[in-house]
């Protein structure tokens, strides 16, 4: 299941950057797959009354997870394709970029501190830690990068 949900961070990170009709292909996958665990969960609770946390919380994210993305999608879609949208322009690029960087470097960041934790027992305590350093890293990455997308380097 872990390298699953790799695999679809993956495929995450990579839709980012594409405009081909790879992001239709990752929500697919992730909602199928989401959808999926919901009911094998759901199996589970109906059948052994398995109520622990690992079997019942995560269902929440199972479902919603695909919501979000169908809906950023949608979203994203009637942007691209209304008069005047600002996401064909060289300046949305240059303002996309970073946030890109920024995005992969909080996932790394979270994903990291969740596995660190969970390695030693803390999965909580490591993801917030996880969250604290990615946040610090967006900020960094962002704030480095000017409006017209160029790197600012510090001498």
């Amino acid at each position: 299941m872990g390298f699953a949900n790799l695999a679809l961070g993956v495929l995450g990170i990579v839709a980012m950057g594409r405009r081909d009709g790879f992001r239709e292909a990752t929500v697919i996958a992730v909602t199928v797959f989401s959808l999926g665990a919901t009911i094998v969960h759901a199996i589970d609770i109906i059948e052994t009354g398995n109520l622990v946390p690992g079997n019942t919380l995560q269902n929440v994210s199972n479902l919603l997870r695909p919501v979000l993305l169908i809906g950023f999608l949608v979203a994203l879609r009637r942007t691209e394709r209304s008069p005047g949208s600002e996401t064909t322009k060289p300046t949305f690029e240059a303002w996309r970029a970073p946030r890109l960087r920024a995005v992969g470097l909080m996932t790394i960041s979270v994903a990291s501190g969740f596995g660190v934790g969970f390695g030693i027992g803390q999965p909580m305590i490591g993801t917030f830690l996880g969250i604290v350093v990615g946040a610090g890293s967006v900020v960094f990455t962002i704030s480095r990068t000017s409006r017209d997308g160029v790197i600012h380097r510090s001498s």
